[in-house]
């Protein structure tokens, strides 16, 4: 099983009711509540681990967990309230911006004292990313678990970055590069490093992100493709040409393909990323590519099941 670890949270995601007027739509989402997902309508055995609110929308986010197949055995129902994304319009290219609004929310306040004392022999893997780890005191709490884990299970992480919610670039920079140290995969895209390291060289960069522990880097570039960088190897594929609707949702989605892929392929474990060869690294990027194409034909983050990545 892979445990998918972070927020879970109420994207509402704009559109044109009757009258031509701007309204609201409710959607469940957070980026890792968004892989876990994908990776359950993929087939994949997963779980779930955050804080959920106890409130109608925590029980429409268990809900939507549940009926994409993903084991919510180790969620933590709490009293706070449900962490709320606005979205913003849409640009030309289908990309979007959020409003937070997450003052001691649900999945913001997961406490040391709320993590298994052992986790189910079953799990493989652990993901991270993205809000969870700027939001205290949840940051702390999935770093320990991070450190805890990763001498005996696959790592990977997606830093997402939400610029609005990082008030120190510099701090946030640091902590980036400690995570690296407990991490076997690294999923981001163009758009985070160059955010994290801005005006720096692309090559150094993941020269410098390579240094660490990291085995793989899965790096999306939109409609330009995605590459991924070992530490002998550089493997690109282009991405699939679909009409954009919106881009919510596609680099979970995109994560999430590489993990099951990775899992069928049975290198889902602490060293499997060195073992990997230049063909399956190409087979994980065209999948995935596919998988987060499908999502961006679909309004908010509404990832495919597998029978529709042909």
């Amino acid at each position: 099983m892979i445990l998918c670890c972070g927020e879970a949270l109420i994207d509402f995601m704009p559109f044109r009711d009757s009258e031509a007027q701007t309204a609201y739509r409710s959607c469940p989402g957070g980026s890792p509540l968004n892989t876990a997902v994908a990776l359950g309508r993929l087939g994949t055995s997963v779980g779930f681990l955050s804080g959920i609110s106890q409130d109608l929308f925590g029980n429409l986010l268990v809900s939507h967990l549940e009926e994409s197949g993903v084991n919510c055995s180790l969620l933590c129902r709490v009293d706070h309230d449900t962490t709320l994304a606005f979205v913003s319009a849409k640009s030309a290219a289908g990309e979007v911006e959020y409003a937070f609004y997450a003052k001691e929310t649900a999945d913001r306040s997961l406490k040391l004292t709320d993590l298994p004392s052992c986790l189910p022999e079953s799990v493989r893997a652990l993901q991270f990313g993205s809000v969870s780890l700027v939001m205290e005191p949840t940051a702390s709490t999935l770093e320990a678990l991070m450190l805890r884990e990763s001498p005996h299970r696959l790592i990977s992480l997606d830093p997402n970055i939400r610029p609005n919610l990082i008030p120190d670039r510099t701090a946030y920079r640091m902590r980036f590069e400690g995570w690296l140290a407990q991490v076997h995969l690294l999923k981001a895209s163009v758009t985070d490093l160059a955010w994290i390291y801005p005006g720096e060289n692309f090559s150094e960069v993941i020269s410098r992100i390579m240094s660490r522990r990291v085995q793989a880097v899965f790096l999306t570039d939109g409609e330009k493709g995605a590459w991924v960088y070992t530490r002998n190897q550089r493997v690109f594929a282009e991405a699939v040409s679909v009409n954009v609707l919106d881009t919510v949702g596609a680099g979970d989605s995109f994560h999430a393909a590489i993990l099951h892929k990775l899992t069928e392929l049975n290198y889902l474990d602490p060293g499997g990323l060195d073992r990997i060869g230049e063909e399956d690294l190409g087979i994980c990027l065209r999948f995935a590519n596919k998988v987060a194409a499908l999502t961006c034909t679909r309004a908010g983050a509404d990832p495919p099941r597998k029978s529709e990545v042909v």
